[in-house]
C-alpha cells in the first residue's frame, strides 16, 4: 500500500488543496513560503504518533472569512493498494477498518479533524456576532477571539473511512504506522547522543546479539539461537562483574559512606554499590567516534553534514527494528520517513549519493515504505525521476497550485525523456524558478540580462532588476525542442491539470529559408519572395505559436520582425546600424575582407551615402564569393525603402563577421555594454522591439 494523495483543508497556507503522490520518493519544491514544510507537518498530524502538541491559532488558514461557524482544519489521507510494489502481508488488515473501496484495488481513508465540539457553538456564536463591520467579519478580531476563549475548547479526533460518516479510527491500527520527520533545523548531536530515549542506544539495544537474533524477539528464537544467546549474556554478566567488583575495590568506600553515617542516613539501611549492570545499562557508556587516517575524532568534531548522514542512518535503522518481529505485537507495518532539505551541509556529490542511498533503501532494503523529501536543490532535484518531482507554487495570477512534472507529459513519453536527459544540476534551474524564458543560444543568455538593463522602470530601477526580483530563470536550449518544454507549462484545468502555470516565453529567431532544388536553405529576409518557395518564418515557429501560444496564456513566442528579421545578431545591428558597441575583440584581423577596420568605414559613411553607394564601396573589399553575391544582389533588388536597405546591408555583413564566433563575441559584447552603461552619459542603444515584447511579457 501507499499513500496516493492527502486533501488538506483550512491549513496554514492550504485552504483547500488535493496533493496527489507516487509510491516511494516524492520530491517537494517550490520558492520560499509555498507550502513545502506545511505539506510534510499535515502529513505529521495524521501519522506521527508521538507527536503531542495540538495545531495552534497560527495553523488555521487566514483566508478563512465565513466565521458563521467555527473554523476547523481538516487533513485527509488516501491509501492505496499498490501498483508497482508486492504488497505485505499485514497491509490490508490494518487499513481494512478505513476501506472506501475494496475492489479491483482497495483504497481507504484516514483522516485528522482538529475543531470544537457542537456542545461549544452557541457560545462562539454569541461571541463572534459582536465582532462585525459592515456585515461582515473581521479575521483578525475573529482569530484573537478564538485564540483567548475558544481554542482550548477545541479537540483532535482521527476518522476512518468517509470522514462525513465520522467513524472513529481505531488507536491500535494507528499505532502500526511509523512516521519519522527530520526538520530542516536539526540537531543531530543532540539527537544522537542525549536524553533518554537515546537514538544511538536504542538502536545498539536492537543490533545487540543480531547474528543470532536476526532482529527477532527472545519467542522468536529456535533453541540452539536462545542457548547461544545464554551463553553471550552469561559471558558479559561474568566480565562486568569482575569489572565493576575491581572498579568499586578501587574506591575508598568509607570515607564516602562516613557522611551518611554521620547525618544518619544508615538508618534507612547501609549503603552500597552494585556490580551487576545490564547490557542495555552499559550501552550508554558507548561513545560513537570517527576514526580517519588512524585518528578517533569525538562525532561532536564532525563536520556537520557527515553528521547528518549518520543521523538519518540511524533513524532508518530504528525504523528497522520497529518493524521487526523485536517489537512483538508492538511492530509497525508502515514506516514513512520525511526529510526537510536534506541538501543542508551537503557537497553536490553527497546530495547525489543520498539520493542513490534513499532509493536503494526504498527498493531493496525496504526500512521506509514511503519517503517524502522537500527541497531546494537542483542537484537532487535532476537526480531523481521527474515523476517523484511535485511542484507547489503560485502562478502568475496569485493563486496557489500544483504542479507534477512527470504527470504533466501524459502519453507525450518522447518530450518527457528529452526533457528528463536534459535536466541537469543548471538547466533544473527552472523547476524552481516563478517565471521562465527560454532562448537558443548562449549568445541570448548571456545578452538577455544586460539587454534588460537598458530598458529603465523609473530612475533607480532597470527592467534587469525586475528580472531579479520576480525570479525569472532564462533557460537555453534549442529551438526546435522547445515543445517538449512547453508541454509541462501549458495547464488547462480540462486537458492538462497536472502542467505548472507559470509565465513562460520562447525567444527564436525568425530563421527565415528559402527553396533551392528540393531543399530549404538559410537566407535573409531581404531576399524572400512571395511565392512558395520562400518562408519569412521557420516552420517550428508556426507550429510552436499554433500549438501553444494561442491555447495558453501564460506562453508566448518571441522572434524578430516577420519577413524584416533573421538573427539576434542581425536584429542588434538592423537596430543599432551606426554603434559602434557592436565592434568586438572577436572582429577578424586587417586582412581579412570583414576586420574591424573596413566595418568602421562602413559605419562612418552610412549616413552620408545612398544604398547603391554603400554597396559599391564595400564590394569591392567583400571579395568574390556566392554569400556576398547573394547579399548585394538581394538587398539591389527588393522593393524596401531606402533606410531598411542600409540598415539590412549593415546587418547582413555585421551578421557575416560574428557567424563564426557568436559565442566569444556574446561575451565581448555584453562587457561592453556594461562598460557602456557605467558611463556618466551612456551612448544610445535600441533594443529589437521582439526581446522588448518577450521582457514586457514575463514581467506582467
Amino acid at each position: 500500500m501507499y499513500i496516493s494523495k492527502i486533501k488538506i483543508s483550512n491549513f496554514r497556507n492550504f485552504s483547500n488543496e488535493v496533493i496527489e503522490f507516487t509510491e516511494g520518493l516524492n520530491v517537494i519544491i517550490g520558492h520560499n513560503n509555498s507550502g513545502k514544510t506545511n505539506l510534510l507537518k499535515a502529513l505529521q498530524f495524521v501519522f506521527d504518533r508521538n507527536l503531542r502538541v495540538k495545531p495552534s491559532i497560527d495553523d488555521f488558514n487566514k483566508d478563512y472569512k465565513d466565521f458563521s461557524k467555527p473554523p476547523k482544519i481538516e487533513i485527509t489521507v488516501s491509501i492505496k493498494e499498490s501498483e508497482n510494489q508486492k504488497e505485505m502481508a499485514d497491509d490490508k488488515n490494518v487499513i481494512y477498518e478505513w476501506l472506501i473501496r475494496e475492489s479491483p484495488k482497495y483504497e481507504a481513508q484516514l483522516s485528522f479533524s482538529f475543531f470544537l465540539p457542537n456542545k461549544h457553538w452557541k457560545e462562539y456564536e454569541q461571541s463572534v456576532e459582536e465582532l462585525k463591520e459592515n456585515g461582515q467579519y473581521i479575521p483578525d478580531e475573529c482569530f484573537k477571539l478564538i485564540e483567548k476563549k475558544i481554542l482550548k475548547k477545541y479537540v483532535t479526533r482521527f476518522y476512518g473511512g468517509d470522514p462525513k460518516k465520522e467513524e472513529k479510527a481505531e488507536t491500535e491500527n494507528l499505532d502500526r504506522f511509523d512516521f519519522q520527520f527530520l526538520d530542516a533545523i536539526r540537531d543531530a548531536e543532540r539527537q544522537m547522543f542525549y536524553g533518554n530515549n537515546t537514538l544511538l542506544r536504542d538502536v545498539l539495544n536492537y543490533f545487540l546479539d543480531y547474528n543470532i537474533t536476526e532482529g527477532k524477539d527472545f519467542e522468536g528464537l529456535d533453541n540452539e539461537q536462545k542457548i547461544r544467546l545464554k551463553e553471550k549474556e552469561d559471558i558479559f554478566k561474568e566480565k562486568s562483574r569482575d569489572l565493576l567488583s575491581h572498579l568499586i575495590n578501587r574506591i575508598s568506600q568509607d570515607e564516602i559512606l562516613s557522611y551518611s553515617k554521620e547525618i544518619g542516613a544508615e538508618k534507612g539501611g547501609k549503603p552500597d554499590f552494585d556490580a551487576d549492570i545490564s547490557e542495555q545499562e552499559l550501552l550508554f557508556a558507548l561513545r560513537l567516534i570517527v576514526s580517519k587516517n588512524g585518528f578517533e575524532i569525538p562525532i561532536k568534531n564532525n563536520g556537520l553534514g557527515y553528521n547528518n548522514l549518520l543521523f538519518i542512518a540511524l533513524i532508518l535503522a530504528k525504523m528497522q527494528m520497529e518493524r521487526s518481529g523485536f517489537m512483538g505485537d508492538n511492530a509497525k507495518v508502515f514506516p514513512i520517513l520525511a526529510i526537510e532539505e536534506p541538501e543542508a551541509h551537503l557537497h553536490p556529490s553527497l546530495q547525489y549519493k543520498f539520493l542513490q542511498f534513499l532509493d536503494n533503501n526504498l527498493n531493496k532494503q525496504k526500512q521506509a515504505r514511503q519517503i517524502f523529501i522537500t527541497t531546494h536543490s537542483t542537484h537532487i532535484t535532476s537526480a531523481v525521476d521527474l515523476d517523484s518531482i511535485i511542484c507547489l507554487y503560485e502562478d502568475f495570477e496569485g493563486k496557489h497550485r500544483v504542479g507534477y512534472i512527470g504527470k504533466a507529459f501524459g502519453e507525450k513519453t518522447k518530450s518527457k525523456n528529452y526533457v528528463r536527459r536534459f535536466l541537469d544540476a543548471t538547466k533544473s534551474n527552472m523547476l524552481f524558478a516563478d517565471r521562465i524564458i527560454f532562448v537558443e543560444g548562449l549568445a541570448e543568455q548571456i545578452l538577455l540580462p544586460c539587454l534588460a538593463s537598458y530598458e529603465k522602470v523609473d530612475d533607480d530601477t532597470t527592467k534587469e532588476d525586475l528580472l531579479i526580483n520576480k525570479h525569472v530563470c532564462i533557460v537555453s536550449v534549442d529551438s526546435r525542442t522547445f515543445s517538449h518544454f512547453l508541454i509541462l507549462f501549458g495547464f488547462n484545468s480540462d486537458t492538462n491539470k497536472y502542467a505548472i502555470r507559470k509565465k513562460v516565453v520562447c525567444i527564436t529567431d525568425a530563421d527565415p529559408t528559402i527553396k533551392k532544388g528540393n531543399r530549404w536553405h538559410s537566407t535573409y529576409p531581404f531576399i524572400l519572395d512571395n511565392s512558395d518557395n520562400s518562408k519569412s518564418l521557420a516552420s517550428h515557429i508556426t507550429e510552436l505559436k499554433e500549438r501553444f501560444q494561442t491555447p495558453f496564456p501564460n506562453i508566448k513566442i518571441c522572434h524578430p520582425e516577420e519577413g524584416k528579421g533573421k538573427t539576434l545578431e542581425y536584429e542588434l545591428a538592423r537596430c543599432n546600424p551606426t554603434s559602434n558597441l557592436l565592434i568586438t575583440d572577436s572582429f577578424p584581423s586587417q586582412n581579412s575582407p570583414h576586420s574591424r577596420e573596413n566595418y568602421l568605414e562602413l559605419l562612418r559613411k552610412y549616413e552620408n551615402v545612398s544604398i547603391d553607394e554603400l554597396i559599391s564601396e564595400y564590394s569591392s573589399k567583400l571579395g568574390d564569393d556566392a554569400e556576398s553575391d547573394e547579399i548585394i544582389n538581394g538587398i539591389c533588388d527588393c522593393d524596401w525603402a531606402e533606410d531598411d536597405k542600409k540598415n539590412a546591408f549593415i546587418a547582413a555583413i555585421y551578421h557575416r563577421i560574428i557567424s563564426k564566433t557568436k559565442g566569444e563575441h556574446s561575451l565581448f559584447l555584453e562587457q561592453k555594454l556594461r562598460e557602456n552603461l557605467a558611463r556618466e552619459i551612456p551612448e544610445k542603444f535600441v533594443i529589437p522591439d521582439y526581446l522588448k515584447n518577450a521582457i514586457d511579457f514575463v514581467l506582467e
